[in-house]
């Protein structure tokens, strides 16, 4: 006898399949059902055979509309089915309906998957959804005490207006495309985890970190303001070596750089600092973001660090847009954008903070820059003691 006449060999082909098939007549009755259908509901081969279809779900009225309207557009595709095994407890099975004829006789058949380990990811998804919506409503909170402060720290009504429309440009625009990126994200985990693509939705997930965290850089930069303008930092001391600060710069960086934009990071000394990791770290990201925003996609980025016995050095030059020569004087300034920064976006505090941070610590900023052709900004911070104290003061 053939292979392909052995009832034998296609009850094996029957029952191996990953997906359950179910098949049922006009009476509900179950006639056939393979060894998927068995695990899922927990019932045996023989009992199946003895129930109803609508025994093994929650509710029967898909069946009844389904054997009364086959053609219905909702039995066209997949439907999620709450499911109830033999112990009485309950899953969601993915099912699509279909008809079959024997004989003369027609008979409905059900392709079954279990997604049970799907909807507690969905959940999973829909929880962290909402953490992050409640963490966007607590910046937000947290943004509106940052306007309060700046506006009782403000002496004159012209320059409270100036600040005023300058932060209405920063919720519109600066806090829109992070925001938005977050939703996106989050839609794309979604689909991600249905599909099963741990990599992909990791990969969504780290987006969404970075900017949640480039939203806190931002609010972190403004609450940076009235400290710089009251002469007082707060240090926190710490040893680290220039290549741990490197390598976070660095991560936190990639997800801003435009399409095959180089960064070069050049260390010529792996040495052992004492400093204030943090403020060390604002100063380079303000200067290596505003670097990538303003130069164009393949340009190259080049960050070099170099230290003595007293000093840190740092320079990083771009290929950018450059500085007018007629602004430059004015580019420390809080709020000041030069004309050809003004389609980038920006709230124009980055190098006022930077300039901020670098003279209270007694340090030293400078640049060269030739429009169109690129900037190079070079920073000199003295070298502290773990001992030192833990504010300045001007």
């Amino acid at each position: 006898m053939l292979l392909k006449e052995k009832i034998g060999f296609y009850k094996v082909c029957f029952d191996s399949m990953q997906a359950g098939i179910l098949v049922f007549n006009n009476s509900k009755e179950i006639v056939l059902a393979n060894t998927p259908v068995s695990m899922f509901f927990q019932y045996t081969s023989e009992e199946l055979q003895q129930l109803k279809v609508c025994t093994l779900f929650k509710k029967c009225n898909t069946f009844k509309n389904y054997l009364e309207y086959p053609d219905k557009r909702k039995f066209k595709s997949f439907l999620e089915l709450t499911g109830v095994k033999k112990n009485g407890q309950e899953f969601t099975v993915e099912a699509s309906f279909g008809r079959i004829e024997y004989d003369g006789v027609p008979y409905y058949k059900l392709l079954l998957t279990d997604i049970s380990l799907r909807k507690k990811k969905e959940i999973k998804i829909k929880s962290l959804t909402y953490k992050l919506e409640e963490e966007v409503k607590l910046r937000n909170v947290e943004l509106e005490d940052v306007v309060e402060k700046l506006r009782k720290s403000l002496s004159k009504e012209k320059e409270l207006n100036y600040l005023k429309t300058k932060f209405i440009g920063l919720a519109s625009h600066e806090f829109k495309t992070p925001l938005s990126a977050i939703l996106s994200s989050t839609e794309l985990m979604v689909k991600y985890a249905d599909l099963d693509n741990i990599e992909k939705r990791n990969e969504h997930l780290s987006k969404i970190k970075s900017m949640i965290n480039h939203l806190n850089n931002m609010l972190d930069d403004l609450l940076t303001l009235e400290n710089i303008e009251a002469g007082e930092i707060n240090l926190n001391i710490t040893k680290f070596k220039l290549s741990s600060l490197i390598k976070d710069i660095y991560n936190n960086s990639k997800p801003f750089l435009k399409n095959n934009q180089k960064l070069i990071f050049i260390n010529n000394e792996d040495c052992e600092i004492s400093h204030d990791y943090k403020i060390i770290t604002i100063i380079l990201t303000n200067l290596l973001y505003n670097a990538i925003k303003y130069s164009k996609e393949k340009d190259v980025i080049n960050v070099v660090l170099n230290t003595n016995k007293k000093n840190i050095y740092f320079s990083i030059e771009d290929q950018g847009i450059g500085i007018p020569e007629n602004e430059q004087n004015l580019i420390f300034n809080r709020f000041f954008r030069a004309k050809n920064a003004l389609y980038y976006p920006g709230t124009g505090i980055g190098l006022n903070i930077v300039k901020g941070y670098v003279q209270n610590l007694n340090g030293a900023i400078s640049f060269e820059s030739i429009e169109n052709k690129g900037t190079i900004f070079r920073v000199q911070l003295p070298k502290i003691s773990s001992y030192a104290k833990k504010s300045i003061t001007n």
